[in-house]
Protein backbone atom coordinates (compact mmCIF):
# COMPACT_ATOMS: atom_id res chain seq x y z
CA UNK A 1 0.00 0.00 0.00
CA UNK A 2 1.49 3.40 -0.92
CA UNK A 3 2.31 5.76 1.87
CA UNK A 4 1.09 9.33 1.54
CA UNK A 5 3.22 12.34 2.42
CA UNK A 6 1.76 12.68 5.90
CA UNK A 7 2.26 8.98 6.63
CA UNK A 8 5.87 9.12 5.44
CA UNK A 9 6.53 12.14 7.62
CA UNK A 10 5.07 10.34 10.63
CA UNK A 11 7.18 7.23 9.90
CA UNK A 12 10.33 9.35 9.61
CA UNK A 13 9.49 11.09 12.86
CA UNK A 14 9.14 7.76 14.63
CA UNK A 15 12.41 6.34 13.28
CA UNK A 16 15.51 7.11 15.34
CA UNK A 17 18.07 9.64 14.11
CA UNK A 18 20.87 7.12 13.52
CA UNK A 19 23.60 9.74 13.22
CA UNK A 20 22.64 11.29 16.54
CA UNK A 21 22.49 7.88 18.17
CA UNK A 22 25.94 6.98 16.83
CA UNK A 23 27.37 10.19 18.26
CA UNK A 24 25.60 9.50 21.57
CA UNK A 25 27.04 5.98 21.57
CA UNK A 26 30.58 7.26 21.08
CA UNK A 27 30.28 9.91 23.79
CA UNK A 28 28.65 7.45 26.20
CA UNK A 29 31.38 4.89 25.55
CA UNK A 30 34.18 7.38 26.14
CA UNK A 31 32.59 8.56 29.37
CA UNK A 32 32.17 4.97 30.53
CA UNK A 33 35.79 4.14 29.76
CA UNK A 34 37.04 7.24 31.57
CA UNK A 35 34.84 6.51 34.61
CA UNK A 36 35.94 2.88 34.75
CA UNK A 37 39.61 3.88 34.60
CA UNK A 38 39.03 6.32 37.48
CA UNK A 39 37.62 3.46 39.54
CA UNK A 40 40.65 1.36 38.61
CA UNK A 41 42.93 4.12 39.90
CA UNK A 42 41.27 3.69 43.29
CA UNK A 43 41.45 -0.11 43.23
CA UNK A 44 44.43 -1.28 41.17
CA UNK A 45 43.59 -4.87 42.03
CA UNK A 46 40.65 -4.78 39.60
CA UNK A 47 42.71 -5.29 36.47
CA UNK A 48 39.67 -6.41 34.52
CA UNK A 49 38.48 -2.78 34.55
CA UNK A 50 41.42 -1.83 32.32
CA UNK A 51 40.61 -4.65 29.91
CA UNK A 52 36.96 -3.60 29.90
CA UNK A 53 37.80 0.08 29.32
CA UNK A 54 40.18 -0.72 26.44
CA UNK A 55 37.52 -2.95 24.87
CA UNK A 56 34.97 -0.14 25.05
CA UNK A 57 37.49 2.26 23.50
CA UNK A 58 37.76 -0.20 20.59
CA UNK A 59 33.97 -0.13 20.28
CA UNK A 60 34.00 3.67 20.35
CA UNK A 61 36.67 3.59 17.64
CA UNK A 62 34.37 1.40 15.57
CA UNK A 63 31.47 3.84 16.03
CA UNK A 64 33.62 6.83 15.05
CA UNK A 65 35.08 5.08 12.00
CA UNK A 66 31.63 3.86 10.94
CA UNK A 67 30.17 7.37 11.26
CA UNK A 68 32.91 8.89 9.09
CA UNK A 69 32.54 6.00 6.66
CA UNK A 70 28.84 6.83 6.36
CA UNK A 71 29.74 10.44 5.50
CA UNK A 72 32.63 9.76 3.10
CA UNK A 73 32.17 6.14 1.91
CA UNK A 74 35.94 5.76 2.34
CA UNK A 75 36.86 2.04 2.06
CA UNK A 76 39.71 2.61 4.50
CA UNK A 77 37.38 3.90 7.21
CA UNK A 78 34.94 1.09 6.50
CA UNK A 79 37.72 -1.46 6.87
CA UNK A 80 38.82 0.09 10.17
CA UNK A 81 35.25 0.01 11.48
CA UNK A 82 34.92 -3.63 10.42
CA UNK A 83 38.15 -4.47 12.25
CA UNK A 84 37.37 -2.75 15.55
CA UNK A 85 33.86 -3.99 16.39
CA UNK A 86 34.59 -7.70 16.99
CA UNK A 87 37.90 -6.84 18.68
CA UNK A 88 36.00 -4.74 21.21
CA UNK A 89 33.48 -7.54 21.77
CA UNK A 90 36.31 -10.05 22.24
CA UNK A 91 37.85 -7.69 24.80
CA UNK A 92 34.60 -7.57 26.77
CA UNK A 93 34.47 -11.37 26.82
CA UNK A 94 38.10 -11.52 27.98
CA UNK A 95 37.29 -8.98 30.72
CA UNK A 96 34.44 -11.18 31.97
CA UNK A 97 36.78 -14.17 32.28
CA UNK A 98 39.35 -11.99 34.01
CA UNK A 99 36.78 -10.71 36.49
CA UNK A 100 35.18 -14.05 37.35
CA UNK A 101 38.09 -16.49 36.98
CA UNK A 102 41.15 -14.22 37.24
CA UNK A 103 42.36 -15.37 33.81
CA UNK A 104 44.76 -13.24 31.79
CA UNK A 105 42.88 -11.55 28.93
CA UNK A 106 45.83 -11.65 26.53
CA UNK A 107 45.55 -15.28 25.29
CA UNK A 108 41.81 -14.95 24.68
CA UNK A 109 42.21 -11.72 22.74
CA UNK A 110 45.10 -13.04 20.66
CA UNK A 111 43.48 -16.40 19.81
CA UNK A 112 40.21 -14.81 18.71
CA UNK A 113 41.12 -11.36 17.40
CA UNK A 114 44.20 -12.12 15.31
CA UNK A 115 42.56 -14.67 12.95
CA UNK A 116 39.63 -12.33 12.44
CA UNK A 117 41.86 -9.32 11.70
CA UNK A 118 43.91 -11.35 9.23
CA UNK A 119 40.93 -12.76 7.33
CA UNK A 120 37.90 -10.46 7.44
CA UNK A 121 38.90 -6.77 7.10
CA UNK A 122 40.82 -7.56 3.88
CA UNK A 123 37.58 -8.99 2.47
CA UNK A 124 35.92 -5.63 3.18
CA UNK A 125 38.81 -3.77 1.56
CA UNK A 126 38.50 -5.92 -1.57
CA UNK A 127 34.93 -4.74 -2.08
CA UNK A 128 32.98 -7.59 -0.53
CA UNK A 129 31.85 -5.40 2.30
CA UNK A 130 28.55 -7.24 2.73
CA UNK A 131 30.33 -10.54 3.30
CA UNK A 132 32.68 -8.92 5.82
CA UNK A 133 29.79 -7.25 7.63
CA UNK A 134 27.88 -10.53 7.94
CA UNK A 135 30.93 -12.18 9.55
CA UNK A 136 31.56 -9.08 11.70
CA UNK A 137 28.01 -9.02 13.03
CA UNK A 138 27.79 -12.74 13.75
CA UNK A 139 31.18 -12.88 15.48
CA UNK A 140 30.25 -9.84 17.57
CA UNK A 141 26.94 -11.49 18.45
CA UNK A 142 28.69 -14.70 19.48
CA UNK A 143 31.13 -12.82 21.72
CA UNK A 144 28.35 -10.87 23.45
CA UNK A 145 26.32 -14.04 23.99
CA UNK A 146 29.39 -15.86 25.35
CA UNK A 147 29.98 -12.96 27.72
CA UNK A 148 26.33 -13.16 28.79
CA UNK A 149 26.67 -16.89 29.41
CA UNK A 150 29.86 -16.37 31.43
CA UNK A 151 28.13 -13.95 33.79
CA UNK A 152 24.91 -15.97 33.88
CA UNK A 153 26.81 -19.09 34.93
CA UNK A 154 28.04 -17.28 38.05
CA UNK A 155 24.76 -15.55 38.92
CA UNK A 156 24.61 -17.28 42.31
CA UNK A 157 27.37 -14.92 43.51
CA UNK A 158 25.18 -11.84 42.92
CA UNK A 159 21.83 -12.88 41.49
CA UNK A 160 20.41 -9.50 40.47
CA UNK A 161 23.59 -7.81 39.23
CA UNK A 162 25.04 -10.76 37.32
CA UNK A 163 21.63 -11.81 36.00
CA UNK A 164 20.85 -8.30 34.73
CA UNK A 165 24.33 -7.94 33.25
CA UNK A 166 23.96 -11.25 31.42
CA UNK A 167 20.57 -10.14 30.10
CA UNK A 168 21.94 -6.88 28.70
CA UNK A 169 24.89 -8.60 27.02
CA UNK A 170 22.49 -11.12 25.48
CA UNK A 171 20.17 -8.41 24.11
CA UNK A 172 23.05 -6.50 22.54
CA UNK A 173 24.38 -9.73 21.04
CA UNK A 174 20.93 -10.58 19.68
CA UNK A 175 20.70 -7.18 17.98
CA UNK A 176 23.99 -7.82 16.15
CA UNK A 177 22.75 -11.27 15.13
CA UNK A 178 19.67 -9.60 13.60
CA UNK A 179 21.89 -7.26 11.58
CA UNK A 180 23.88 -10.17 10.20
CA UNK A 181 20.75 -12.19 9.48
CA UNK A 182 19.12 -9.40 7.43
CA UNK A 183 22.24 -9.00 5.28
CA UNK A 184 22.49 -12.75 4.85
CA UNK A 185 18.84 -13.22 3.90
CA UNK A 186 18.88 -10.32 1.44
CA UNK A 187 22.14 -11.54 -0.10
CA UNK A 188 23.87 -8.18 0.20
CA UNK A 189 27.43 -9.20 -0.57
CA UNK A 190 28.63 -5.94 -2.16
CA UNK A 191 26.94 -2.88 -0.69
CA UNK A 192 29.32 0.06 -1.12
CA UNK A 193 27.74 1.98 1.75
CA UNK A 194 26.66 1.41 5.35
CA UNK A 195 23.71 -1.01 5.52
CA UNK A 196 20.41 0.70 6.27
CA UNK A 197 17.49 -1.42 7.48
CA UNK A 198 15.24 -1.97 10.46
CA UNK A 199 17.74 -4.31 12.13
CA UNK A 200 20.46 -1.64 12.04
CA UNK A 201 18.11 0.89 13.62
CA UNK A 202 17.19 -1.53 16.41
CA UNK A 203 20.85 -2.39 16.93
CA UNK A 204 21.85 1.23 17.46
CA UNK A 205 19.12 1.83 20.05
CA UNK A 206 19.82 -1.40 21.95
CA UNK A 207 23.58 -0.79 21.86
CA UNK A 208 23.26 2.70 23.34
CA UNK A 209 20.92 1.62 26.11
CA UNK A 210 22.56 -1.76 26.67
CA UNK A 211 26.15 -0.53 26.92
CA UNK A 212 25.10 2.24 29.32
CA UNK A 213 23.47 -0.34 31.59
CA UNK A 214 26.40 -2.72 31.18
CA UNK A 215 28.82 -0.01 32.28
CA UNK A 216 26.78 0.84 35.36
CA UNK A 217 26.39 -2.81 36.38
CA UNK A 218 30.08 -3.50 35.79
CA UNK A 219 31.02 -0.73 38.21
CA UNK A 220 28.40 -1.93 40.68
CA UNK A 221 29.83 -5.46 40.62
CA UNK A 222 33.37 -4.21 41.08
CA UNK A 223 32.39 -2.06 44.04
CA UNK A 224 30.39 -4.92 45.56
CA UNK A 225 33.38 -7.21 45.26
CA UNK A 226 35.64 -4.56 46.79
CA UNK A 227 33.24 -4.13 49.71
CA UNK A 228 33.20 -7.90 50.16
CA UNK A 229 36.99 -7.95 50.19
CA UNK A 230 37.05 -5.33 52.94
CA UNK A 231 34.40 -7.25 54.87
CA UNK A 232 36.40 -10.48 54.65
CA UNK A 233 39.57 -8.64 55.66
CA UNK A 234 37.75 -7.39 58.76
CA UNK A 235 37.18 -11.04 59.71
CA UNK A 236 40.86 -12.04 59.50
CA UNK A 237 43.55 -11.75 62.16
CA UNK A 238 46.42 -10.05 60.35
CA UNK A 239 49.11 -11.56 62.57
CA UNK A 240 48.26 -15.23 62.02
CA UNK A 241 45.88 -15.32 59.06
CA UNK A 242 43.28 -17.07 61.21
CA UNK A 243 39.73 -15.85 61.63
CA UNK A 244 39.14 -13.31 64.40
CA UNK A 245 36.56 -12.87 67.15
CA UNK A 246 34.19 -10.94 64.89
CA UNK A 247 34.13 -13.82 62.40
CA UNK A 248 33.57 -16.31 65.21
CA UNK A 249 30.58 -14.42 66.56
CA UNK A 250 29.09 -13.98 63.09
CA UNK A 251 29.41 -17.66 62.18
CA UNK A 252 28.36 -19.26 65.47
CA UNK A 253 25.64 -17.07 66.91
CA UNK A 254 23.20 -19.97 67.13
CA UNK A 255 22.72 -22.64 69.82
CA UNK A 256 25.30 -25.30 70.69
CA UNK A 257 23.97 -28.85 70.81
CA UNK A 258 25.59 -31.81 72.60
CA UNK A 259 27.93 -32.64 69.69
CA UNK A 260 29.23 -29.12 69.15
CA UNK A 261 32.29 -28.11 71.17
CA UNK A 262 34.52 -25.17 71.93
CA UNK A 263 38.22 -25.80 72.49
CA UNK A 264 39.97 -22.83 74.09
CA UNK A 265 43.78 -22.72 73.72
CA UNK A 266 46.20 -20.54 75.67
CA UNK A 267 49.97 -20.53 75.02
CA UNK A 268 51.92 -21.36 78.18
CA UNK A 269 54.28 -18.71 79.61
CA UNK A 270 53.86 -16.50 76.56
CA UNK A 271 54.66 -13.32 78.49
CA UNK A 272 58.02 -14.82 79.41
CA UNK A 273 58.70 -15.52 75.73
CA UNK A 274 58.17 -11.84 74.95
CA UNK A 275 60.28 -10.74 77.92
CA UNK A 276 63.18 -13.12 77.20
CA UNK A 277 63.31 -13.12 73.40
CA UNK A 278 61.46 -9.99 72.30
CA UNK A 279 58.09 -9.30 70.74
CA UNK A 280 59.25 -10.14 67.22
CA UNK A 281 60.07 -13.66 68.36
CA UNK A 282 56.78 -13.76 70.25
CA UNK A 283 55.00 -12.98 67.00
CA UNK A 284 56.78 -15.92 65.37
CA UNK A 285 55.52 -18.16 68.18
CA UNK A 286 51.96 -16.99 67.53
CA UNK A 287 52.32 -17.71 63.83
CA UNK A 288 53.88 -21.08 64.60
CA UNK A 289 50.90 -22.07 66.71
CA UNK A 290 48.51 -20.86 64.01
CA UNK A 291 50.25 -23.11 61.48
CA UNK A 292 50.09 -26.12 63.82
CA UNK A 293 46.44 -25.26 64.51
CA UNK A 294 45.44 -25.15 60.85
CA UNK A 295 47.48 -28.22 59.91
CA UNK A 296 45.97 -30.47 62.58
CA UNK A 297 42.38 -29.28 62.87
CA UNK A 298 39.80 -30.66 60.46
CA UNK A 299 38.83 -28.66 57.38
CA UNK A 300 35.36 -28.13 58.83
CA UNK A 301 36.66 -26.90 62.20
CA UNK A 302 36.62 -23.17 62.89
CA UNK A 303 40.11 -21.91 63.86
CA UNK A 304 40.15 -18.47 65.49
CA UNK A 305 42.58 -16.19 67.25
CA UNK A 306 40.74 -14.37 70.01
CA UNK A 307 43.60 -12.00 70.78
CA UNK A 308 46.96 -12.11 72.53
CA UNK A 309 47.95 -15.72 73.08
CA UNK A 310 44.36 -17.03 73.15
CA UNK A 311 42.91 -19.16 70.36
CA UNK A 312 39.66 -21.03 70.00
CA UNK A 313 38.36 -23.87 67.86
CA UNK A 314 34.68 -24.58 67.25
CA UNK A 315 34.13 -28.16 66.15
CA UNK A 316 30.83 -29.80 65.30
CA UNK A 317 29.64 -33.38 65.01
CA UNK A 318 32.20 -34.79 67.45
CA UNK A 319 32.24 -36.80 70.64
CA UNK A 320 34.25 -35.67 73.68
CA UNK A 321 37.00 -38.16 72.79
CA UNK A 322 37.18 -36.92 69.20
CA UNK A 323 37.38 -33.30 70.33
CA UNK A 324 40.18 -34.19 72.73
CA UNK A 325 42.13 -36.01 70.01
CA UNK A 326 41.95 -32.99 67.72
CA UNK A 327 43.18 -30.74 70.54
CA UNK A 328 45.96 -33.22 71.36
CA UNK A 329 47.17 -33.23 67.75
CA UNK A 330 47.33 -29.45 67.72
CA UNK A 331 49.15 -29.30 71.06
CA UNK A 332 51.63 -32.05 70.15
CA UNK A 333 52.46 -30.46 66.79
CA UNK A 334 53.05 -27.09 68.43
CA UNK A 335 55.30 -28.62 71.10
CA UNK A 336 57.55 -30.08 68.39
CA UNK A 337 58.31 -26.71 66.79
CA UNK A 338 61.75 -25.28 67.58
CA UNK A 339 61.85 -21.49 67.59
CA UNK A 340 64.99 -19.38 67.17
CA UNK A 341 65.34 -15.94 68.75
CA UNK A 342 67.08 -12.95 67.17
CA UNK A 343 70.16 -13.84 69.25
CA UNK A 344 70.18 -17.39 67.94
CA UNK A 345 68.72 -19.01 71.06
CA UNK A 346 66.48 -22.01 70.47
CA UNK A 347 63.44 -22.91 72.53
CA UNK A 348 60.11 -24.72 72.40
CA UNK A 349 56.67 -23.83 73.71
CA UNK A 350 53.58 -25.63 74.95
CA UNK A 351 49.89 -24.88 75.07
CA UNK A 352 47.04 -25.62 77.44
CA UNK A 353 43.43 -26.17 76.40
CA UNK A 354 39.96 -26.36 77.86
CA UNK A 355 37.11 -28.17 76.15
CA UNK A 356 33.38 -27.61 76.64
CA UNK A 357 30.32 -28.91 74.82
CA UNK A 358 26.84 -27.64 74.28
CA UNK A 359 23.95 -29.69 75.63
CA UNK A 360 20.24 -30.30 75.28
CA UNK A 361 19.55 -26.88 76.79
CA UNK A 362 21.19 -25.41 73.65
CA UNK A 363 23.42 -22.75 75.22
CA UNK A 364 24.93 -20.01 73.08
CA UNK A 365 28.56 -19.40 72.13
CA UNK A 366 29.37 -17.19 75.10
CA UNK A 367 28.01 -19.75 77.58
CA UNK A 368 30.03 -22.61 76.10
CA UNK A 369 33.16 -20.45 75.89
CA UNK A 370 32.75 -19.61 79.58
CA UNK A 371 32.68 -23.34 80.37
CA UNK A 372 35.76 -23.91 78.21
CA UNK A 373 37.49 -21.04 79.99
CA UNK A 374 36.84 -22.69 83.35
CA UNK A 375 38.29 -25.96 82.04
CA UNK A 376 41.31 -24.03 80.73
CA UNK A 377 41.79 -22.45 84.16
CA UNK A 378 41.98 -25.94 85.68
CA UNK A 379 44.58 -26.98 83.08
CA UNK A 380 46.67 -23.89 83.89
CA UNK A 381 46.28 -24.35 87.64
CA UNK A 382 47.33 -27.99 87.51
CA UNK A 383 50.62 -27.41 85.72
CA UNK A 384 49.95 -26.24 82.14
CA UNK A 385 50.74 -28.25 78.99
CA UNK A 386 47.40 -30.01 79.52
CA UNK A 387 44.00 -30.47 77.95
CA UNK A 388 41.16 -30.36 80.45
CA UNK A 389 37.61 -31.59 79.98
CA UNK A 390 36.91 -32.48 83.57
CA UNK A 391 39.95 -34.76 83.71
CA UNK A 392 43.45 -33.83 82.66
CA UNK A 393 45.91 -35.52 80.37
CA UNK A 394 49.56 -34.56 79.78
CA UNK A 395 50.33 -33.73 76.16
CA UNK A 396 53.37 -32.71 74.18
Amino acid sequence: MPVDGGGRALEDALMPDVNSLLIATAISGLCLSFTVLLFWQVNRGSGFLVTWAVAVVALVGHVAAFWFYAQTLSPVLGTVACALLPVGAIGLYAASRQFLDNLSPVPTILWLAVPYLVLVPPVFALGYDGVALVIQNFLTAVMFVLTAWTYFGRRSEALFSLGALAGLYFLVGLSFALCGTVLLVEGQWRIGSPPSNWAEDINVVISVLGMTGIGALTLLLDQSRLAGTFQRAAMIDTMTGLLNRRALQAAHSGPFGPRKAVVLFDLDHFKQVNDLYGHATGDEVLRGFAQAFQANARNIDYAVRLGGEEFVMVTDGVSPEQARKIAERVAAAFAEITFVSARGETFQCTVSAGIAFGDDALPNLEDVMARADRALYVAKRDGRNRIETGEWRLVG
